[in-house]
Formats: C-alpha cells, sequence, structure tokens
C-alpha cells in the first residue's frame, strides 16, 4: 500500500491493522492508549459513561433521540464517530490525529485542556475503517491513563535490558563452550601426535634391535677361519716348543711309565751283560 509505505518513509509511522468487526475505533484507540486492542470494550464502556456525564455539551451534537444514541453505542458491534473521538479525547487528554491517504492529518480532535502528550494517530481507510498508526520509536501506550508515575516505555526499555544481558550472558556461555570444545579437541590431537610419535619410535628401536642382532649373527661365522688358524698355529707351537721338555719326565714316578729312545736297552739277563775283564 502506498500510503502505508508513504507514512513509513517520510514520518516513521507504521500502522497497525485492527480488527474489522464494527469496533475498529475503539480498538484503534485501545492500541494506543493501553497497548492492547483488546481493551476496546473498556474504552467503549468510558467512552459513553463520559458522554451521559456531559449530556448538556454532547446532546446539542446529536440529532436522535439521547438515549437510544448511548444505547446504540454500547453494543459491541456498532461504529463510533466523531462524537465518540471528541469524547475519547477528552477522557484521556489527548489530541486524535486522523490520517486519511496522506502524510498529514486530515482532522485533529483536540480536547478541552491543552497537553504535552502524545495524540492518538488514527488511519481512516474506504470511509469504514480505522486502524492504529504507531511510532515504533516513542511509545505511547498508557498515556492519558491518570498515572504521574507512568513514563511509557519504562517497561519496553526494561525487557529490552532484560534481553540484552540474556543475549549478551549466553553469548558469553556459547564462547566458554567453543573454547572448552577447541581446547578438548587440542589436547586430543596433542594425545595422539604423542602416541604417533612414541609408536613410531617403538618401531624404529625394534627395526634398529632386529638389524643389530643380525649383524652380530654374521660376524662370528666371517671371522672363524682367521681365528682359528690363529688359534692352531698357536697350539702347533705351543706343542712344538713343549715337545723337548715332555721326552723325559721330570718326576721319577712318571718315569717308569716312559720309554726311552736310546740306542740300547737294559736286559735282565746277566750272560747279556759286558765283564769288566774285557776291558
Amino acid at each position: 500500500m502506498r500510503f502505508a509505505r508513504a507514512l513509513k518513509e517520510k514520518k516513521g509511522f507504521v500502522i497497525k491493522a485492527v480488527q474489522e468487526d464494527g469496533a475498529c475505533l475503539f480498538r484503534a484507540v485501545s492500541d494506543q492508549v493501553f497497548g492492547d486492542e483488546e481493551m476496546h470494550a473498556t474504552v467503549r464502556q468510558n467512552c459513553m459513561d463520559y458522554i451521559v456525564k456531559n449530556a448538556d455539551f454532547f446532546r446539542s451534537y446529536i440529532t436522535e433521540d439521547f438515549d437510544h444514541y448511548v444505547n446504540r453505542k454500547r453494543r459491541q458491534n456498532c461504529h463510533g464517530n466523531h462524537i465518540e473521538m471528541i469524547a475519547l479525547s477528552e477522557l484521556y487528554n489527548r489530541p486524535i490525529e486522523v490520517y486519511e491517504y496522506s502524510i498529514e492529518p486530515i482532522n485533529i480532535v483536540h480536547g478541552m485542556y491543552k497537553t504535552d502528550n502524545e495524540p492518538i494517530r488514527l488511519s481512516y481507510h474506504c470511509g469504514v475503517h480505522y486502524n492504529s498508526i504507531i511510532d515504533p520509536w516513542r511509545p505511547t501506550a498508557g498515556h492519558g491513563l491518570g498515572l504521574p508515575d507512568l513514563q511509557p516505555g519504562r517497561a519496553q526499555e526494561s525487557l529490552i535490558r532484560t534481553a540484552l544481558r540474556q543475549s549478551e550472558e549466553s553469548h558469553i556461555e556459547r564462547a566458554m563452550l567453543d573454547d572448552k570444545i577447541a581446547a578438548t579437541d587440542w589436547e586430543a590431537t596433542q594425545d595422539q601426535l604423542i602416541q604417533q610419535v612414541a609408536r613410531e619410535s617403538y618401531l624404529q628401536w625394534l627395526c634398529d634391535s632386529n638389524q643389530q642382532h643380525k649383524d652380530n649373527k654374521m660376524m662370528p661365522s666371517s671371522s672363524s677361519s682367521p681365528t682359528s688358524a690363529t688359534t692352531h698355529e698357536r697350539t702347533a707351537n705351543s706343542n712344538h716348543g713343549s715337545s723337548p721338555r715332555n721326552l723325559l719326565p721330570l718326576r721319577l714316578d712318571e718315569r717308569k711309565d716312559c720309554e726311552f729312545a736310546l740306542p740300547f736297552n737294559y736286559e735282565c739277563d746277566p750272560s747279556s751283560k759286558p765283564s769288566m775283564s774285557s776291558y
């Protein structure tokens, strides 16, 4: 809708649609005053009660029987008009601005007293329906209710602060959780690296030990010939050098078992012995 788009771009206002059931005027005013269009029955009752209390003033603006008019307007599906707007403006001490396909109000209803309260803004469509016009940056709910300490928007600001605090706490908790997950992943990675290094070191040690064992097995076989030869030579030399000494036993008890390699031998026959007289 071009009207709604122009109103938002030029004024920053937003048209808030209300239900089309004959109570649209009271619904739109209820949204402006109470922040909830469902309070329209209360708004209607207060409006008609105010007209009755000020019958001398409003009677001159009503062309039909006053009591019949009031009873008809009390019905929930009966439309409101400019007489109810005057009563509502005076009742809540807020001017009422009516916008109809323009960014400037076509009608402004003032009450009996001057006020600094924000006006009640209404949009008028097709000559039969009212909607609520709100300023998102300046809440007006509560204005005109006779509450001297009321500051419209305080509750909303409190909700915003609470939402911001909860969002910050949630963000901090999420950041802490992400840091914990990252730290856990880092520790797990470190453990895996340490295990891998230890495994590779152990495998390398096994390979080195196996190779050293194989080398130790091959060394005796390759050097056995020179060693045995040297040992044989030493043994031969030892036997050769000690053989003259072993021909005659040094001990007397060993001599009886030895045979002397002499050019003669002893015989027990006396006749075979040479005679001394022959010499």
